[in-house]
């Protein structure tokens, strides 16, 4: 579900939409989603904005419909620099998203408690930064890995 291959370390984005199309083209790659995943997040995340607003460390959570879903996983990029994100629930705010983490979930069920579960991961400043300070692909995963079991 997570791996060295669907983490971005320093990613350098001009915009969100930017960011999904790496993220959703590296969990294509790794045969976890359908060709439709990356059309189906820009769509979610234009009607359904994921920034959250977390101190420091602002994160997105950008994600499409389970049946664009092939096999659950997990791609996460850090930023290089901020890109703009609009905020979940208060979509005219925008907010400079440092992290992104895109989950790949199979069924709607299983995607509403996975999400609720990231997000509760992800308030842990320490990990926001360890995440957002890896300097490889691989730290990332390492660090991520025994937080995250499904």
């Amino acid at each position: 579900m997570l791996s060295a291959d669907l983490c971005i370390a320093g990613l350098t984005a001009s915009s969100s939409d930017e960011v999904l199309r790496a993220l959703s083209s590296r969990l294509l790659a790794a045969g976890s989603v359908l060709p439709s995943f990356e059309a189906a997040a820009l769509a979610r995340e234009r009607r359904s904005p994921t920034g959250l607003p977390f101190p420091n460390i602002a994160v997105a959570l950008p994600h499409a419909e389970p049946e664009h879903v092939v096999t659950p996983a997990i791609a996460v990029a850090s930023l290089k620099a901020p890109v703009k994100f609009r905020q979940m629930g208060s979509p005219a705010i925008r907010i400079d998203v440092s992290l992104v983490v895109m989950p790949a979930l199979t069924a709607k069920e299983q995607a509403a408690a996975e999400l609720s579960r990231l997000i509760e991961l992800l308030q842990d400043e320490t990990l926001r930064h360890a995440l957002a300070g890896a300097d490889s692909a691989g730290a990332m995963c390492e660090i991520l890995a025994p937080r995250w079991s499904p």
